[in-house]
């Protein structure tokens, strides 16, 4: 017998489809294709960020660093120490307002026993104030570094177009401090939660620096079972493949089923946490055979970025902002033969790669995405088979149920996988 459910909550559309016979699961993406690696394609190379960071409402800022990282190879620029910082801060920024969003209203309202993340407002008051708190301030500090709060503005190939004044710096500064307690009440709440029990052999793929917690200026493509690989590689290490099902692609590492995200990330670079967030991290006992507990790890990477964002302004506000150096005021670049470069990054659901491919004129040959949930979609299909084995105990409206909160604990981005 065969059943399937619209899933909830969760950023697009899509059907989860069980065979009870056959124990299967299939997760079915039926948005249509929004083709951008087309789009761009015989446009100037200086258009890339502003048209491919439309893909998604939720994690733009992300597409547009990746863009401008994958130009920025392509034509060999570098960035000053100034410019690096305000990327890091403004990737920081997106990771707040991604998670803040997701763990909040769509996550949490499964664990409390709620419809809506807006009826926190009235259930859970002091988590609604505390969402409010994280999602404000995190909103300003993308407008104040990208120039807006959701698609930035202010970047460039190179640097940025503008940059904030020493006083924004500071004011940011003591607004961010704020968030510290709010922050660290997060990752205590979703530590305390009761997560669905179920034990899957998950193995973790994230984008790596070696010596940071960092999500920008990454180096490596490091998997959990020891494999270490150059991010120029990743068209070797990533294969996509099409499924009849789905408008989306499948994601595999060197063949195996990979999950990336926030667990990802603490499995194979908590150690390098420090403070405050490697004592959450700790304490919160996160369990990395369990793909809901990709929820814990959210919150605890609040408090690491809360943290590492103060660190920043900290370092921004002592040493200043070369100007000369930071503000680009041109961006008409032709190299006068053909050129490729590939820019990748921690976006907040995982590793976002972007190549592409430029012509004597500066007008894009060719351009290639891989998203982080086209890498966790075979993921969870494995994680919803381990769900129905191991709960076989309940009822199917209850296994349903499990299933649904299973995906949402992914936080999938469909709009980002049919890209």
């Amino acid at each position: 017998m065969e059943s399937h459910s619209f899933i909830a909550k969760i950023e697009g559309h899509g059907n989860l489809h069980l065979d009870w016979d056959k124990n299967k699961v299939w997760l079915e993406v039926d948005e249509g294709e929004r083709l951008f690696e087309a789009m761009v394609v015989g446009r100037p190379a200086k258009d890339l960020p502003w048209i491919t960071s439309r893909i998604c409402g939720v994690c733009p800022i992300a597409h547009n660093l990746a863009a401008l990282k994958a130009l920025e190879g392509a034509f060999g620029v570098k960035l000053s120490g100034s410019s690096l910082l305000l990327r890091r801060l403004l990737l920081a920024a997106q990771i707040l307002q991604s998670h803040t969003l997701h763990l909040y209203f769509l996550a949490l309202p499964d664990y409390l026993g709620i419809d809506s993340g807006i009826n926190l407002a009235k259930t859970h008051p002091e988590h609604f104030k505390n969402a409010l708190k994280l999602k404000q301030v995190s909103d300003l500090l993308a407008e104040s570094v990208g120039g807006r709060g959701i698609h930035p503005t202010a970047t460039a190939i190179g640097g940025f177009k503008k940059v904030p004044s020493k006083n924004q710096l500071i004011g940011l500064k003591k607004e961010v401090e704020r968030l510290l307690e709010p922050a660290e009440k997060t990752a205590k709440l979703f530590s305390s939660l009761k997560y669905p029990e179920v034990k899957t052999d998950l193995v973790f793929l994230a984008q790596t620096s070696s010596i940071d917690y960092d999500v920008y200026d990454v180096k490596h493509i490091s998997s959990s079972r020891g494999a270490l690989g150059k991010i120029s590689d990743y068209k070797k290490l990533i294969t996509e493949e099409i499924r009849a099902y789905s408008t989306a692609k499948f994601g595999k590492y060197s063949g195996k089923i990979v999950t990336v995200g926030a667990l990802s990330r603490l499995n194979l670079s908590g150690n390098l946490l420090s403070g405050k967030a490697k004592e959450l991290y700790k304490s919160a006992g996160v369990d990395f055979q369990n793909p809901y507990h990709n929820n814990l790890a959210q919150s605890v990477e609040i408090y690491a970025f809360i943290q590492k964002v103060i660190e920043l302004l900290n370092q921004l506000t002592k040493e200043g902002i070369d100007e000369e150096k930071t503000i680009v005021f041109s961006e008409d670049i032709k190299p006068s033969r053909k050129v490729r470069g590939i820019g990748a990054l921690e976006a907040p659901r995982g590793g976002l790669y972007y190549e592409i491919g430029i012509d004597a004129e500066g007008l894009i040959t060719d351009c290639n995405i891989i998203t982080p949930t086209v890498q966790n979609l075979p993921s969870m299909e494995e994680s919803a088979k381990a769900v129905i084995s191991q709960q076989k105990n309940v009822g199917k409206d209850s296994v349903e149920e499990l299933l649904e909160m299973l995906i949402r604990a992914y936080d999938p981005c469909i709009t980002c996988s049919v890209h």
